[in-house]
């Protein structure tokens, strides 16, 4: 009767902590509910004040209303996990399947029109495009992984965040270009050495402004902008775009996650982005965040440290 029930095993299916867990709570509330009656008869029985009887029970009904609370919490909790699972397989079949579909096409045309070797370069090209496009996707994937189970592992060093900026714009003008949008470029002239791991700023950077150039609207502005705040350097990514809702706004660095207004916008998107940057950023000691008007635009920024003597 009893061979299945192992609480800790349940929960960690769950991966849920104990105090969290529906299974554990229901037996703490039944065990609680035994011990109320049996005190309830004692005190009733022992202490004819009907006062004394009366705030036992008040207090009785307080605490199971407490636990009955944590134990609906737990179940809503559970819920969104299995919501946030069935999303991610949404976007997961999506944006595996255009990379797929264009490798498999590609293939198809080299078995039945044989090409040259000059004529299968540029079929070979596309298909080494979308591969390195499902590597990027499964390196994110992996990274929320370990963002989950212990924490990025960052790899700190000193480097400039002028010439990082510099190379992230060189990198999205022609996205920029084809978009029509305008990239301004505000960041001092001398350069402004930060303390942090180089390649996952650089990650962030290019996330933030790919995503304002993205969802801008044509002929709009993408401006980036830097400055020294003290023992920080702050970083600004503004666009003309279309904002985000207020009711958006608690849930945009949560993972899988995607703006409504975006869905209908741009279908592309994993909603895992600004997820992995927060972890980035706050990992590194800085802080991330976000201002926007719903039809109005959006300015993300971050800050992380500046280069110090002890790490110079």
């Amino acid at each position: 009767m009893f061979e299945h029930f192992n609480l800790i095993k349940d929960c960690r299916n769950y991966k849920v902590k104990l105090f969290q867990c529906p299974q554990f709570l229901f037996l703490i509330m039944g065990l609680f509910i035994i011990l109320s009656i049996v005190s309830t008869y004692y005190i009733a029985r022992n202490y004819v004040e009907p006062e004394i009887v009366a705030l036992v029970v008040l207090v009785i009904a307080a605490v199971l209303f407490v636990i009955s609370y944590v134990i609906i919490y737990s179940f809503e909790q559970m819920v969104i996990s299995s919501e946030i699972k069935s999303e991610f397989v949404n976007i997961m079949s999506h944006e595996l399947r255009s990379p797929l579909s264009a490798m498999k096409w590609q293939l198809n045309l080299i078995q039945r029109l044989k090409p040259s070797a000059e004529d299968i370069i540029p079929m070979l090209s596309v298909i080494e495009e979308k591969n390195e496009e499902m590597i990027k996707l499964s390196n994110k994937l992996l990274e929320i992984d370990q963002i989950e189970d212990t924490g990025l592992r960052l790899k700190p060093t000193p480097f400039s965040l002028t010439k990082v900026i510099e190379a992230v714009l060189k990198e999205q003008e022609g996205f920029a270009y084809i978009k029509d949008i305008n990239l301004v470029k505000n960041i001092p002239q001398e350069s402004v050495f930060v303390f942090a791991d180089e390649k996952k700023i650089k990650d962030v950077l290019s996330h933030m402004i790919d995503n304002a150039i993205r969802y801008s609207l044509k002929k709009g502005d993408v401006s980036i902008s830097m400055e020294k705040i003290p023992g920080f350097a702050k970083c600004l990514i503004a666009d003309s775009g279309i904002g985000i809702s207020t009711g958006d706004s608690k849930k945009i660095f949560t993972k899988f996650f995607r703006n409504q207004s975006i869905v209908s916008y741009q279908t592309r998107g994993t909603g895992i982005g600004l997820f992995i940057a927060k972890a980035v950023i706050e990992s590194s000691g800085g802080k991330i965040g976000f201002e926007s008007v719903e039809g109005r635009g959006s300015t993300f920024w971050f800050t992380v440290p500046l280069l110090d003597k002890k790490h110079s």
